[in-house]
């Protein structure tokens, strides 16, 4: 039943800034086509298709804005443009799984609100 190899998983850069607020001259047009905000793909992973990238916590001083992080495709981390999310740094935790194989990623991606 296939493999998963996750020795060489890590983010380049494995961290990312994001505007507690946008700024309507500065950002037009992210507000204007309501861009979110993105990380890269999780890179050096090797297993047998498909492979599932969740969130599996995400540690900070505001539990209640959690709710707002969201990942898809290969990793990808994404908080809306208009997200709520309060100043801070939110460390994320993932869970890289395929069929019979999964494998718990600890502090792998650091968001900072600022």
């Amino acid at each position: 039943m296939g493999f998963l190899d996750i020795r060489h998983a890590a983010y380049a850069p494995d961290s990312m800034i994001v505007k507690a607020g946008l700024d309507p001259d500065n950002d037009a047009y992210q507000i204007k086509f309501k861009i979110p905000w993105q990380s890269g793909e999780m890179e050096g992973v090797e297993g047998t298709n498909p492979v599932k990238y969740t969130i599996r916590n995400v540690r900070s001083e505001h539990p209640e804005a959690v709710a707002q992080f969201r990942m898809f495709g290969r990793g990808r981390v994404e908080l809306p443009w208009n997200h709520t999310v309060p100043v801070g740094r939110y460390v994320i935790d993932m869970r890289i799984s395929n069929e019979g194989h999964f494998c718990d990623l600890d502090s792998i991606f650091i968001v900072i609100v600022r």
